[in-house]
Parts: structure tokens; sequence; C-alpha cells
């Protein structure tokens, strides 16, 4: 994810309703009731939602369970106090979390998609027992 813009990491505990085939739904009832001219495509394949825009600019989500995925949020939980939102957040939660959904976009040096990086973490955070933090 070198070099990308908008990157996030929304950690999901065990306890979580969180499911990326409900969070392409989020997505796509959220665009067709959005006023945006601009409506995204929006396509799941592979444990992974892309949401491209009419100038071809994308943003990915993808599901990861792999074994470094809790690794990363023990050792993230022994270092930051607060989330992406700069809130307190329940770190036995977060070191437990074995799933997470990773976010990011292309390149917008303009940064003509910041709201849609918001609108989607808005989305995500529909889900219970989520903890979001901006990747730096």
């Amino acid at each position: 994810m070198a070099n990308t813009f908008y990157s996030y990491s929304a950690y999901i505990s065990p306890v979580s309703n969180a499911d990326i085939t409900v969070l392409r739904e989020y997505l796509e009832t959220f665009y067709q009731e959005s006023d945006n001219a601009d409506k995204p495509q929006i396509v799941l394949k592979d444990n992974a939602i892309t949401i491209t825009f009419d100038d071809q600019y994308k943003f990915y989500i993808y599901l990861s369970d792999e074994k470094h995925v809790n690794e990363e949020a023990a050792e993230i939980a022994d270092y930051l106090e607060e989330d992406w939102n700069e809130n307190t957040y329940d770190k036995e939660k977060l070191k437990v979390s074995q799933k997470r959904f990773e976010i990011w976009g292309d390149q917008d040096f303009d940064m003509d998609y910041f709201n849609d990086s918001l609108f989607i973490i808005d989305q995500i955070e529909k889900f219970s027992d989520i903890i979001i933090f901006q990747n730096q």
C-alpha cells in the first residue's frame, strides 16, 4: 500500500457483526441515496471491494484475516491510546481482533476524494465493535 492515500485499518472484534458483503450493500445504498452525480461502480470479488468512479479513481477495501492481523493489533494496543478519530478505544477488544478491513485509495494530491474516504469510513462504522486507525 505504499504511496496510497486515505489509508485506514478497521479492526474487527470477534463479536462484531462486520461482513464484507453487507459492507458492499451499505456502500451501494449510500451512493444510490446520495446527491453525488458521480455514482461509482462497486464490485466485491475475493474478499475485496473496489469502488471505481467515472474518472477511474479507485478505493479499495480488503478483508484480511491473516495471522499477522492479530499480531499487529496487539502491537497497536501497546502504543496507541486513541483511534483515528482521537477517541480512546477498548484495547482488550483490539488485542483479540483476528480480522480487519484494509482501506486505501489511489493517489489524490488535490484531495478530490477526501469526502468519499470519510463516507466509506462512516459505512464501516455502522458495524458493531470496529476499531479504526489511520495508517501513517
